[in-house]
């Protein structure tokens, strides 16, 4: 078994609201995010801290107004090229994020950055840009 990742600070509020019973839905039922998990979903962000010009993350599933985001750099080289999204790991870790839900609001949007150099987010359908594009999301 492979070591687990260090968690870097999870930050609620840095980017749009999504709804939470939807985002509780898509991390709590396996064969609804196997359903919607797609890696082809690429989208662009900018992050000046870290000089990242139209960098590529990916939107990797949706449910109603929740999707869940994934960037980084080195976390998904695969050693015969390309990239490789981890779609149980990556649903644990947008499970993680839900304490950081309102439910009086019934809202939620968060972001965790791991060791390795990867973030998983939980937003709205337009969450890629603020998901990545400040301090909190660091390499």
């Amino acid at each position: 078994m492979a070591n687990p990742l260090e968690r870097r600070d999870v930050h609620c509020g840095t980017t749009s609201d999504a709804t939470l019973s939807d985002c509780q839905q898509l991390t709590s039922d396996k064969a609804l995010w196997d359903s919607v998990f797609n890696t082809g979903n690429i989208c662009h962000f900018t992050n000046p801290t870290y000089q990242l010009i139209n960098h590529e993350a990916y939107n990797v599933a949706c449910h109603g107004n929740c999707c869940v985001y994934v960037a980084g750099d080195n976390a998904f080289e695969d050693p015969q090229g390309g990239l490789t999204l981890d779609r149980d790991k990556i649903f644990q870790e947008a499970a993680g994020l839900m304490g950081c839900g309102d439910p009086g609001k019934n809202t939620i949007n968060a972001m965790q950055a791991f060791s390795d150099s990867h973030a998983t987010c939980v937003s709205n359908g337009d969450g890629c840009g603020d998901c990545f594009d400040d301090a909190d999301y660091r390499l």
